[in-house]
């Protein structure tokens, strides 16, 4: 929208806040006694909530990860609330996510309050099982299948789409592991690739086996033999007590209206209200999300620029009442320049106050880089993390154009002018240049992980190469301090800060929330712009990097 089209709709904005708040402030202040919070959880689940000026002028936005959590855990002390639902939908999301959810369901089994996961929909499958197995008791429509059984992972090739289109890839990495560039220079798994991708699944497989029959108090072989002969049907998951009762909605209101009297749900959106976050001294929470590129950060969430959450972490770090930092990553890497934009003031900051990563689903290649500088790293054990190495090329669509006819012509002041110019291969003087700054980038990638984790360069080189690992394996091999999710590193960012345990601490969360106003009035950056033009989508989609990326695969499906 242009600036001059923001200002003629000024008007019916400000009548759409007043009715807004004037709706707000007409709702109940308080909920009642015997209240159940229902939690509708689906699709895929963010670390942060975009910049949507629909959602600011509805006042409906989308629940992030924190959210889930917080509500979980404020319920489970809220004399109010008596218990809990959680409707699960097909999931979208990683593991390391879920993981999370889980394991504050489980706290709240300690309550003693009834949990119920409600498995109503299709596609019920591991994801969706793995998280309903945390609550206290699983219930299925009756006539739903469960596809509970082994799992696979799965990665998206190229190489042959664009052999039809005449695109040649010209793509260079740094070491065997580094497979981000598979998916356009290959049409299978290489052995490495394989290997890696394997070790991971089997990882994640056992977490899911192990966790979720402990959580359903099942003999453990005896719960993976079942997984094994899945899918099931809605009578077979009740006798062989993978669930506990088949039932429809009526019946979960039900089954509180016999405890409680009466049905009283209440929402996340409402709940959200609830949930304290009070104290003079705060503990910053700084979020990293998505693909790391040099500049600002978008108002998606799905881009990290490395001058925006480089911009966070300063402020956290001048303002005297943040005691700690927790820097919570969520990516997969990108440019390696805005990496290390990041790194440096992870670096600043720790020499005046204790930073802790928190890694989230993936925090590999540019996310590992941002992240070995810190005090302490954090990691859920299914967490994609490492992929120590890095990736350049691009694609050469000469082909394509003659294909439709089209053709270009060029003059240039020097050989290494049309080095990343799309209508050639690079030339051998081009890739002897392109594999000196490879070589030095993944040298300084090296030296900084070694630096951050008291390592000496060939330890690190040896568990580098590009390979990714899960938390529990980056643990066992240095890369990775402790086990465990945002609340735990928050929990030793307190202890490195040494602030008091029964003290409370404000949580502040980076970037703020921009308010209605503040999007309404922001004038679009040239930068977004170019970002948002077909030439740059295109690009992103092609996975073409003119500069050196650390980067994964992150089209890598673990189902």
């Amino acid at each position: 929208m242009t600036w001059g089209k923001r200002r003629a709709v000024i008007i019916l904005l400000v009548l759409a806040v007043v009715v807004f708040f004037g709706w707000t402030l007409s709702s109940p202040p308080h909920l009642a006694s015997k209240s159940v919070l229902v939690l509708e959880v689906g699709g895929e689940i963010n670390e942060q909530r975009p910049v949507d000026l629909l959602s600011a002028l509805n006042g409906v936005t989308v629940p992030v990860l924190h959210d889930y959590v917080d509500a979980i855990d404020t319920a489970r002390t809220d004399s109010r609330i008596s218990g809990l639902v959680i409707k699960i939908e097909p999931l979208a999301t990683g593991w390391a996510k879920l993981e999370e959810i889980r394991s504050h369901l489980l706290a709240f089994r300690t309550s003693h309050k009834p949990s119920v996961c409600y498995l109503g929909g299709d596609g019920i499958s591991n994801p969706e099982y793995y998280l309903a197995s945390a609550c206290e008791q699983v219930w299925l429509v009756p006539t739903a299948p469960m596809y509970v059984r082994g799992m696979m992972a799965e990665a998206l090739f190229l190489r042959g789409t664009l052999d039809k289109l005449k695109i040649v890839p010209d793509m260079y990495h740094i070491a065997e592991y580094k497979t981000a560039t598979n998916q356009l220079t290959e049409k299978k798994f290489t052995p490495a690739h394989r290997e890696e991708v394997e070790s991971v699944l089997h990882s994640i497989y056992g977490q899911y086996l192990a966790e979720a029959s402990q959580a359903r108090g099942m003999d453990h072989s005896k719960f993976a033999a079942l997984v094994e002969q899945g899918p099931f049907s809605a009578k077979d998951a009740l006798a062989d007590k993978l669930v506990d009762r088949l039932a429809y909605w009526d019946q979960v209101q039900g089954f509180f209206e016999k405890n409680d009297g009466d049905w009283r749900p209440v929402d996340l959106s409402t709940y959200r209200r609830e949930v304290k976050n009070d104290g003079f001294e705060k503990i910053a929470v700084v979020n990293a999300s998505g693909l790391i590129v040099s500049g600002r950060s978008d108002n998606s969430g799905d881009i990290m620029g490395g001058d925006s959450v480089a911009a966070d972490l300063r402020r956290a770090r001048q303002d005297s009442n943040v005691k700690a930092i927790v820097l919570r990553i969520d990516s997969g890497g990108g440019s390696a320049v805005a990496s290390e934009v990041i790194r440096r003031e992870v670096e600043l900051a720790k020499d005046e106050k204790p930073v802790v990563v928190s890694m989230s689903d993936v925090a590999a290649s540019g996310g590992y880089w941002i992240a070995m500088s810190a005090n302490k790293i954090v990691a859920d054990p299914n967490t994609i993390t490492a992929s120590i190495g890095v990736i350049i090329g691009k694609l050469n669509i000469s082909g394509l154009y003659d294909l439709l006819g089209l053709s270009t012509d060029y003059v240039a002041t020097s050989d290494n002018a049309t080095m990343f110019w799309d209508q050639q291969s690079f030339t051998p003087a081009q890739r002897a240049s392109i594999q000196k700054s490879l070589e030095e980038t993944y040298r300084s990638f090296l030296e900084r992980v070694a630096d951050g984790r008291k390592m000496s360069v060939e330890e690190v080189d040896k568990i580098g190469k590009g390979r990714i690992w899960t938390g529990e394996q980056a643990k066992g091999i240095g890369l990775v301090d402790e086990l465990g999710g945002l609340d735990r590193a928050i929990a030793v960012a307190r202890d490195l800060a040494h602030i008091p345990a029964g003290k409370s601490v404000r949580i502040l969360r980076l970037p703020e929330e921009r308010t209605l106003f503040e999007i309404f009035f922001e004038r679009e950056r040239p930068q977004e712009l170019r970002a948002n033009s077909l030439e740059a989508v295109v690009r992103r989609l092609a996975g073409v990097t003119d500069p050196v990326q650390a980067r994964i695969p992150f089209e890598l499906k673990i189902r």
